[in-house]
């Protein structure tokens, strides 16, 4: 794990990191146990998509262990093509959450998470 002070200060500038986390056994999006339903409940809630957002538009990612926190990560697409990450975790500092990459790879936006520097969701 990269401590927070050896990263830069704006995660933004992450986009260099390498960075690489355990996954989960199993490494499935049902071992989440949000999936599928209360996570399409959040998504209808959070994304721009209220009535119209679909399962077929989220695509499962990966699990990962990032120090003691469990997280399962998906992309969901809007309706307009607009890509984001959905987050659930286990023990760490986000529970669910719906953000914009901001152009960081899904293992740096994990530990932009896990240190709550996702600002910019």
């Amino acid at each position: 794990m990269i401590p927070r002070n050896a990263l830069p200060e704006d995660a933004a500038d992450w986009v260099n990191i390498k960075v690489e986390f355990h996954t989960l056994e199993p490494n499935t999006p049902e071992s989440c146990p949000y999936y599928p339903d209360e996570l399409m409940d959040y998504i209808k809630a959070e994304s721009a998509d209220v009535d119209r957002a679909e399962i077929s538009r989220l695509a499962f990612v990966r699990t990962a262990l990032v120090g003691d926190a469990k997280y399962w990560l998906w992309t969901y697409t809007e309706e307009d093509g607009d890509i984001g990450f959905v987050l659930y975790s286990v023990g760490g500092p986000a529970n669910l959450s719906l953000g914009s990459p901001g152009g960081l790879s899904p293992e740096q936006y994990l530990l932009a998470e896990y240190y709550g520097e996702v600002y910019w969701a």
